[in-house]
C-alpha cells in the first residue's frame, strides 16, 4: 500500500506528484497515459487490493503494462509499505513504570498496532513477575530496580530505558542481552569516572524525573520512533539506541548521542548466555542497576 503520509498531487503539466517535499517528491508521468487514470491507480494502493486485483483494475483504467512500471517506480522510491511484513518477531511489548512517559508510551504503542501490557511496580521473586514480552520499556524511573534489570538479563528479554534527567529526555540504551552493552555496563562505566556514583544512584531509586509538558511529549515521541524502528526491523533503519543513549535538550532543541560500550567487568554476556545470577561483587558494583 502507498504510505499514508504521501500526498497525491496533480501538476498542470499532467504529471502526478507523490509527496510535496521538494527533495523527496516523486513524479509519475508515463507518456500517452491519462493523468486521471494514474491518479485512480495510485489511490488503489490502499492495502485492500491484491497484486492481481491491482493489475486487473489497471487494465480497466487503460494502463496495461504501464501499471507494473508505476509500481516499480513507487516501490523504488520507498513509498510502499507492507503492513504484514514485519522483519522482527516483536509482537508483544510491556511498559513498566509510573509517570507521564509510561502514560504517553502506553497510548502511543497502541497506534503501532500492538496492545501493550503494563505494570507500575516490580514485585520480584518469581519468573512471572512481568508478563512474557518480546520487548520491555522501562519508563520514568531515574534508576530501575536492580532485581528487575537482572531478571531481564537472565530471561534474555530486550529492554529499552527512557527517563527524564534534570529536565532532559534520555532514551536508551536498547539492551539486547548477550549482544549489546547493558544497564550494568553503563553503571560500571560511569563509576570509572565518578567513584561515588553507586551511592548517588542508590538515592535515585524510586524517583521520577520532572520536565515540561513539551519535553515529556518530545521524549515520548522520540522513544516511539525507536520502538517503531525495533518493530519494523528494517536493515536500512536500525534502532539508534543500540549501545547508545539519545539525550534531548529542550533548550537547544538538539539531540546528543552518547556511546556506551560493553564493560569488561560486567557479567552480562555470561548471565545472558547461561541464565546464571550475577556474582555478589558484580551486583555491588552496580548498586542501583542501570542508570546512565
Amino acid at each position: 500500500m502507498l504510505h499514508p503520509r504521501v500526498a497525491v498531487l496533480r501538476r498542470p503539466s499532467g504529471a502526478v506528484q507523490l509527496g510535496w517535499d521538494p527533495e523527496r517528491a516523486v513524479l509519475l508521468h508515463p507518456p500517452a497515459v491519462d493523468t486521471d487514470a494514474v491518479v485512480a491507480f495510485v489511490r488503489l494502493l490502499d492495502g485492500l487490493h491484491s497484486h492481481p486485483q491491482l493489475l486487473w483494475e489497471a487494465g480497466q483504467l487503460g494502463l496495461g503494462g504501464v501499471a507494473l512500471e508505476l509500481l516499480r517506480d513507487i516501490d523504488a522510491a520507498g513509498l510502499l509499505i507492507r503492513p504484514n511484513a514485519r522483519r522482527t518477531r516483536v509482537r508483544t511489548v510491556h511498559v513498566h513504570g509510573r509517570g507521564p512517559l509510561a502514560d504517553s508510551l502506553h497510548s502511543g504503542i497502541r497506534q503501532l498496532g500492538i496492545t501493550p501490557t503494563r505494570s507500575s511496580e516490580y514485585r520480584g521473586g518469581t519468573p512471572d513477575s512481568l508478563p512474557a514480552s518480546d520487548l520491555v520499556i522501562l519508563t520514568d524511573a531515574l534508576v530501575p530496580v536492580p532485581e528487575l534489570v537482572s531478571m531481564l538479563l537472565v530471561r534474555r528479554i530486550p529492554h529499552l530505558q527512557v527517563r527524564i534527567r534534570d529536565g532532559h529526555g534520555v532514551i536508551g540504551p536498547l539492551v539486547l542481552p548477550g549482544g549489546t552493552s547493558c544497564l550494568r555496563c553503563a553503571d560500571l562505566t560511569r563509576t570509572e569516572f565518578d567513584a561515588e556514583w553507586p551511592h548517588l544512584a542508590a538515592q535515585l531509586l524510586g524517583r521520577t524525573g520532572y520536565a515540561s509538558p513539551a519535553t515529556i511529549a518530545a521524549t515520548a515521541a522520540l522513544t516511539l520512533r525507536e520502538i517503531e524502528s525495533i518493530i519494523e526491523g528494517a536493515a536500512d533503519d536500525p534502532p539508534r539506541t543500540l549501545d547508545t543513549t539519545l539525550e534531548l535538550d529542550p533548550h537547544t532543541r538538539r539531540i546528543a548521542r552518547r556511546r556506551w560500550s560493553p564493560h569488561a567487568d560486567c557479567a552480562c554476556r555470561r548471565i545472558a548466555a547461561t541464565g546464571a545470577e550475577a556474582p555478589d561483587d558484580d551486583r555491588a558494583a552496580s548498586v542501583a542497576g542501570g542508570q546512565v
